[in-house]
C-alpha cells in the first residue's frame, strides 16, 4: 500500500491506503455456472458474512461471461484438478459453453447486489460485458490475466469512470507497463496492479510473493493478490507486504472438480477468513512503538530489573558486583544506569536483599 495522496483513491467508499483495511474480494466467478439460482445464494451467503464482520470491507468479485464466441471452436482442451488431486481435461469450447450466462441474467445477478447494498466487481472480456457492468453499477472493472494485452479491452474499459483491477498473471514488466500506459491514455488513472501466481491451485514455491514490491516500487500504485492457493496462508503473507486488495474464490463445493474449484475455500469459512484478514491487518500497526499510548489488553509484570544488595554493604564501599545482583521488578536504581553507579561510593548502608537507591549514592 502507498501513503501518498496521489495514489490514494476509493473503491465504493473504501480507502486504499495503509492506513484503512484491505478489500477483500469473494469471488463467485462463474463457479455457478447457468445456476442463477445457486449464485443468488451465494450472494446472500456473502452478505451475511459481510454483515457479522462490518469493520473488514467485503466486495463481490465476478464476471461476465455471456457469449461462447469469445472461444474458438477446435480441439483446444483446459486441464484443471480438484483438491484431492483429481484431475481432468475438457473441451475448452464446451467449457465455455456450459458457463456462459445471458447479459439480462448478469443484469438480474447485480441488480440484487445494488439492492442489498452490495458493492461488486466484474472481470470483462469483451465490449459488451464491460459495457453491461458498468451500466449496472460496477465499482471496478477486472482485466483478467490472459487480457493483458487485450488493447481494445483495456482501452474501452479505462473510459467506464471506475477504477481497473490489472492482474498480471504471467506478463513481464514491460507488458503491465504498457497496459497501464493504455489505460492512463484512455483517462484511467485508478488502478490496482494484482499479482496472481503460477499455478491452478498454485505451490507455495510459484507464488513469488516478493513481486508485489516490485510492482509497488516500478508502478506506484496499490497492489493486490489474486489468491489461487488451496489454503488462506498467502493471503495473510500479502497482507504484510502491503497489499491494498485479496481475492479469493468462495464456494459451496469447493472439494468438485472443476474449473478454477480447487483454490476456493468454503463459503462457511468466510467470516473467519475476514476477521482474519482485518486482524493481519491491524497487527501491521505502526512503523515504531507509540511509548505514550496505553496498552491495550492484559498488562504483564514488568520484567526490567534494578541493583539489589548481594550482601551487607556498608557506607564507604565501592558499588560492584561483587557486592550487587539485579532483580525485577525494578524497585531501586534501573540497570539501564550501570555505567552511572559501578565504582561509586555508597554514603549510607545497605542491607542485603535491599534495592539500592540514588540517596545511598555518593554522586
Amino acid at each position: 500500500m502507498l501513503n501518498s495522496d496521489s495514489n490514494i483513491f476509493r473503491i465504493a467508499g473504501f480507502d486504499l491506503s495503509d492506513d484503512t483495511p484491505p478489500l477483500f474480494f469473494a469471488e463467485i466467478g462463474a463457479f455457478f455456472g447457468q445456476d442463477v439460482n445457486l449464485a443468488r445464494s451465494m450472494i446472500e451467503q456473502i452478505l451475511d458474512a459481510r454483515n457479522q464482520v462490518p469493520q473488514q470491507p467485503l466486495l463481490l468479485k465476478t464476471e461476465v461471461l455471456h457469449d461462447p464466441e469469445i472461444c474458438l471452436p477446435g480441439d483446444t482442451m483446459e486441464t484443471y484438478a480438484s483438491k484431492n488431486g483429481l484431475v481432468k481435461e475438457e473441451n475448452y469450447r464446451a467449457l465455455i459453453e456450459r458457463k456462459s450466462l445471458p447479459l439480462d441474467k448478469y443484469a438480474e445477478l447485480f441488480e440484487m447486489c445494488t439492492l442489498a447494498g452490495l458493492p461488486f466487481i466484474t472481470s470483462v472480456y469483451d465490449l459488451a460485458g464491460a459495457d453491461l457492468a458498468a451500466e449496472c453499477g460496477a465499482v471496478a472493472l477486472k482485466i483478467a490475466s490472459s487480457n493483458i494485452i487485450h488493447v481494445p479491452l483495456i482501452r474501452h474499459c479505462a473510459r467506464k469512470g471506475v477504477p481497473i483491477i490489472l492482474d498480471t498473471g504471467r506478463a513481464t514488466l514491460a507488458e503491465v507497463d504498457n497496459a497501464i500506459t493504455i489505460a492512463t491514455e484512455a483517462g484511467c488513472e485508478k488502478m490496482v496492479i494484482q499479482h496472481s501466481p503460477d499455478g491452478h491451485p498454485a505451490l507455495p514455491r510459484a507464488h513469488n510473493l516478493k513481486t508485489l514490491e516490485t510492482y509497488q516500487h516500478a508502478f506506484g500504485l496499490p497492489v493486490g493478490l489474486s489468491d489461487h492457493h488451496v489454503g488462506l496462508e498467502m493471503m495473510y503473507m500479502a497482507i504484510a507486504m502491503g497489499a491494498s486488495v485479496i481475492e479469493k474464490g468462495v464456494h459451496v463445493a469447493p472439494d468438485d472438480l472443476d474449473i478454477d474449484i480447487s483454490h476456493t475455500m468454503h463459503m462457511s469459512d468466510l467470516v473467519v477468513v475476514m476477521r482474519s484478514i482485518f486482524d493481519c491487518w491491524s497487527a501491521l500497526g505502526l512503523s515504531f512503538r507509540d511509548m505514550q499510548k496505553p496498552i491495550e489488553g492484559v498488562l504483564g509484570t514488568s520484567q526490567r530489573q534494578c541493583l539489589v544488595a548481594n550482601s551487607d554493604i556498608n557506607a564507604g564501599d565501592k558499588i560492584s558486583l561483587e557486592n550487587v545482583r539485579f532483580a525485577f521488578p525494578c524497585r531501586g536504581i534501573s540497570v539501564e544506569h550501570w555505567n552511572l553507579v559501578e565504582g561509586e561510593v555508597l554514603r549510607r548502608p545497605v542491607s542485603a536483599g535491599r534495592p539500592v537507591q540514588w540517596g545511598d549514592i555518593e554522586l
